[in-house]
């Protein structure tokens, strides 16, 4: 039976603070039992972690107790053993590479892709 429970989850938001939210993070996903990767960066936040359903739905809760984090979305799959080694708060230039500074996701949410575009 699959009993943990596996997340990734991105968000572009404005984060100044980012490189500051990285040791109570990590902090609180250790004592979660939780095991992955959050990436932080001035332009968001982007995860993929696994654990006990519990843990990691207690560490969601947490991240959306943040306004700016209120609407994150997470996607769930379920697998029997945690996939991760560690876990792991980064704090980085971009949470998805994309090598061109004129390129700020956050700040143009109308030219998202969109279907049929």
């Amino acid at each position: 039976m699959n009993k943990v429970l596996n997340i990734s989850a991105y968000k572009f938001v404005p984060l100044p603070d980012a490189a500051g939210l990285r040791e109570p993070l990590l902090a609180r996903a250790k004592s979660l039992g939780l095991k992955g990767t959050i990436l932080l960066a001035e332009e968001g936040i982007n995860l993929f972690l696994a654990g006990a359903p519990e843990g990691v739905r207690a560490l969601l809760a947490h991240l959306r107790a943040d306004p700016r984090l209120a609407d994150l979305q997470a996607k769930e799959s379920w697998s029997a053993e945690v996939p991760f080694g560690r876990m792991l708060v980064k704090h980085k230039r971009e949470i998805i590479r994309m090598n061109h500074p004129a390129i700020q996701p956050a700040a143009d949410a109308r030219r998202r892709w969109k279907p049929g575009r």
